[in-house]
């Protein structure tokens, strides 16, 4: 080759670099669509580099089909843009599309599970926002056990998963079905159950199951973190001593329902989930609770209380004797 069209051939590299390279880096894609719209499509199975810019020019998300695949292609990404069912906000560079493209990242839905909330809670709160079916997701519950410590022979048991679907804020991706997303709150539970606390368990001589099941009624009772260790330290406190645990949260979950007042009628209702009709624990956790409640009862506070009783604010009032108890109802009920 001569040499005086090294410098000619040399000349159109560069170009093409930086052309590449502003491509790739700096083209927006403005279209016609106001910028920061929020479109959703689907990269379908065997969808090629050409098949996907032409549909997101007819989407009018990217200028240009040719700018778009020569970015992929700079980037040497042409070949790993995966299916899935995406959101992109138009106004987005070719570099951006395609780096989300490549990664996967398809479009997912938020998803907040709250501390105490139940299996059936947590089955309504899917349904109504759309990602899923309640009955699904309670069958789901009902006998799942992935890890041996949440396994229980006993009958009476309505879900063995509750207690163990973590209460936090997960993202679900299109077309994720209700024992997936059952799997995803239980993973992250097991996960959060750190071997510290496993061995702390394990050292207190109580098994995972009844520490979730106790800590389950503290964090439906506890209005403020700080009362939890002393809740704990109630229930843990009446255990030992074979005496009801009486907890409304109990017969709460049994109605199905969060009632301010309990009546006489209902601390009477025939369940083995009636703690103020059975010496013991529940038959299972009576919500999902959070690693500080469970944090609560492996480290309780001893002290001689055996009731509370929560005053118009939420705040807890401790007592020793049954007589002091009532007394505080008094006390309470009297306040303006």
């Amino acid at each position: 080759m001569s040499k005086r069209f090294l410098p000619i051939i040399a000349g159109l590299v560069l170009a093409l670099a930086v052309a590449g390279y502003w491509y790739m880096n700096y083209s927006n894609n403005n279209a016609s669509l106001a910028t920061g719209q929020k479109i959703q499509f689907v990269v379908k199975p065997g969808m090629t580099t050409a098949d996907i810019a032409n549909m997101l020019h007819k989407l009018k998300l990217i200028n240009t089909p040719e700018s778009f695949r020569m970015a992929a292609k700079l980037r040497g990404l042409d070949n790993s843009l995966q299916a899935g069912e995406y959101e992109i906000i138009t106004g987005m560079s070719n570099k951006d599309i395609v780096e989300i493209l490549s990664k996967g990242e398809v479009r997912y839905s938020v998803f907040t599970v709250p501390e105490a909330y139940t299996i059936n809670q947590i089955a309504a709160k899917l349904e109504k926002e759309g990602l899923g079916s309640a009955a699904a997701f309670k069958n789901a519950a009902k006998n799942y056990t992935p890890y041996s410590y949440m396994e229980t022979n006993d009958p009476n048991v309505i879900y063995k998963a509750e207690g163990f679907a973590y209460p936090a804020t997960y993202y679900l991706t299109t077309g994720i079905d209700e024992k997936d997303i059952l799997n995803l709150m239980v993973k992250e539970f097991n996960g959060r159950l750190t071997t510290e606390l496993r061995e702390q368990a394990k050292k207190e001589k109580i098994k995972i199951r009844d520490l979730v099941n106790i800590a389950a009624m503290v964090e439906q009772e506890a209005v403020f973190p700080e009362e939890r260790p002393l809740i704990a330290g109630v229930f843990l406190k009446r255990l030992s001593i074979y005496m009801p645990i009486q907890s409304d949260t109990t017969i709460q979950y049994i109605l199905g329902v969060q009632k301010e007042n309990l009546t006489i009628a209902d601390t009477k209702i025939k369940s083995p989930y009636n703690t103020y009709q059975h010496i013991g624990l529940p038959p299972g956790p009576i919500g999902n609770p959070s690693i500080d409640a469970i944090n609560a009862v492996l480290n309780a506070e001893q002290t001689d209380f055996l009731y509370f009783v929560a005053d118009k604010k939420g705040h807890h009032q401790f007592t020793k004797t049954y007589a002091e108890h009532l007394q505080k109802i008094d006390d309470i009920s009297a306040e303006k």
